[in-house]
């Protein structure tokens, strides 16, 4: 049986390693080697961390994404345009992303998220048909409706995905007001994308009539978000296609 005071793969004899504490010499294990053997053994113990460490970060990152709502098909998302706009949200700045079905405007607000995650920045990202769902889920009892929209506002960025997909009621309206006009006091920024430019969502928003709320909303979000437009082609119909 190999000593433990030598090495296990040229069997030099090993140097005792001693500390001075307290004026008393103590052994604190054996100095290591310099053989190959031994420093490719080194290598391959780092190497294992490394990597073990690695698995955790990316499953303690994956959690925090699913946390603040990132979907799975986004938690890698990545986009140039990402890092200006995180920025602009890091300094109070909100961003308006609009474009046509399919230009990958939820794929650039889910970047933009990972990379205010990252950050350090809270996140919750949702779509105003899941905040009326959750707000109608209160009517039986379990919570309520200041109750949901209080845990929008506390997060630091706030990312509403395909605005004026809901359906254009009163009600509807009310709500996204509610919601836009808080992040709008409070001076908190919102990421919203849609398919409509601003006038078109007025007219959306204001398809049953209450033309003032949505002009009122369309208003707030021009003031506090800096505009980007995609253009192009649906990507996933012409998936394939060249």
């Amino acid at each position: 049986m190999t000593s433990t005071t030598s090495c296990p793969h040229c069997g030099a004899r090993l140097e005792a390693n001693l500390a001075e504490i307290m004026g008393r010499r103590v052994f604190c294990g054996w100095k290591p080697c310099g053989c190959p053997g031994a420093v490719a053994e080194r290598a391959e113990r780092a190497r294992l961390e490394a990597m073990a460490e690695a698995r955790e970060s990316a499953a303690k990152r994956r959690r925090a994404y699913e946390r603040a709502g990132i979907k799975p098909r986004f938690m890698a998302a990545d986009s140039p345009m990402a890092g200006d706009i995180a920025a602009k949200v890091e300094q109070g700045r909100g961003a308006y992303i609009c474009g046509p079905v399919g230009t990958g405007k939820t794929h650039l607000a889910s970047a933009v998220a990972r990379l205010l995650v990252n950050g350090g920045t809270s996140v919750r990202v949702t779509d105003m048909l899941g905040v009326l769902a959750a707000i109608k889920g209160t009517y039986g009892g379990d919570g309520t409706e200041d109750g949901v929209l209080s845990r929008l506002s506390r997060v630091g960025c706030l990312v509403l995905d395909d605005l004026g997909k809901e359906s254009p009621t009163d009600w509807t309206l009310g709500q996204v007001f509610r919601v836009v006009n808080d992040r709008y006091e409070n001076m908190r920024p919102v990421v919203v994308t849609t398919q409509y430019g601003k006038g078109d969502l007025i007219r959306r928003l204001a398809k049953n009539g209450d033309e003032e709320t949505a002009v009122a909303i369309v208003s707030r979000l021009a003031e506090m978000c800096d505009k980007y437009e995609l253009r192009g082609r649906d990507r996933r119909l012409s998936n394939g296609e060249r």
